[in-house]
């Protein structure tokens, strides 16, 4: 069903005044990007069992994505997660329950590697 409206509804203007640009509205807040962190997670493992198990199960979490870097010894494997400082919470628990028998190690805020240009 159309909707019928005739033109005298509408108020007349000039072309002058439609022509007119908006006023420009400037924005003055420039956005930081948020604090990251270093926290670095070692899974240890058993002799009889393979060193991988525990780390594979780490990657194929939700917290995979913020896997930066490995090492891996007899005993060990250490992880270096770099993750958002609003991120903690979230990844201590999904860590906890993922892999329970990850020791928690320091939390290093991270230097910012890109700098103002």
């Amino acid at each position: 069903m159309a909707l019928t409206q005739s033109i005298d509804d509408f108020a007349t203007q000039s072309l002058k005044q439609s022509s007119k640009p908006s006023p420009v509205q400037h924005n003055n807040v420039i956005p930081f990007p948020s604090a990251r962190a270093l926290l670095q997670v070692t899974l240890p493992h058993p002799l009889h069992d393979l060193a991988g198990t525990q780390l594979r199960a780490l990657l194929h979490s939700p917290l995979g994505v913020y896997v930066v870097g490995t090492h891996a010894s007899r005993e060990a494997v250490c992880v270096q997660l770099d993750i958002a400082s609003e991120d903690l919470d979230f990844t201590l628990h999904t860590l906890i329950s993922t892999v329970p028998a990850a020791l928690i190690g320091p939390l290093k805020r991270r230097a910012n590697v890109a700098k103002a240009r």
